[in-house]
Formats: structure tokens, sequence, C-alpha cells
């Protein structure tokens, strides 16, 4: 996942992606049907994976085609869905979380007493 993307941001740009995950969750659960099919399971599955930011990509995409085949077309959701394919999850995501970029720190930061030196 790290290789999809250059970096995950953070602060005001990766709560921008959380944002933008949370606001296509809406046209999708507007798109719930009453009787339980396998639609709605996949539309279950999909707004869980990007309430939490887990498969990112994948949801996305998932999320692009559900909008697109759905009983109304939605062309602007369309447009946010592939615009977060194309951005990917934050670092605000369980995958932010787990492939994101880390600091490696080696040794301690506190500062370390010296030795008093040998008389």
């Amino acid at each position: 996942m790290q290789r999809l993307f250059v970096m995950f941001p953070d602060r005001a740009p990766g709560v921008g992606l959380v944002l933008l995950r949370l606001g296509l969750c809406a046209p999708l659960l507007l798109q719930w049907t009453a009787p339980w099919a396998l639609r709605s399971t996949v539309l279950a599955v999909v707004v869980g994976l990007l309430v939490l930011g887990w498969l990112t990509p994948m949801a996305a995409l998932l999320a692009a085609l559900l909008l697109g085949s759905g009983p109304a077309l939605h062309w602007p959701w369309m447009t946010v869905a592939l615009a977060l394919l194309l951005l990917g999850p934050g670092a605000y995501s369980l995958d932010g979380g787990r492939f994101g970029r880390r600091v490696r720190r080696w040794g301690s930061t506190r500062r370390r007493e010296r030795a008093p030196p040998k008389e």
C-alpha cells in the first residue's frame, strides 16, 4: 500500500481526507434498500471500510461502481470516489497506521549522563 501512495498526509489535509471518506458514505447510505439483499450487504461493507479507512482504494472503487449502478446516477459523487481512489487514505486511517511512513529513532531520547572522568 505504501508504494501506491507517495505520502499519508496528516493535520489539515488528513482531516480533509477523513471528511472526504465520511462524505462519500452519505450517498451510499441513501441507496440503502429496505429488504436485505446482496447490494445492501456490499453497501454496508463499503461504508464500513470507508469509515475505518481500511482498504481505501478498493472501497473507493467499489463506491464508484455502486454509485454508477444505482437507481439514479450520482456523477458528482462518483468523481469524489475516484478522487479518493487517487488521493489515498491519509494518516488518520487504518491504512495510514499500518502502511504509513514511520520514523525510527535509534537510542534513547533522554540525555545520557556522562560518567565522571577517571583519575
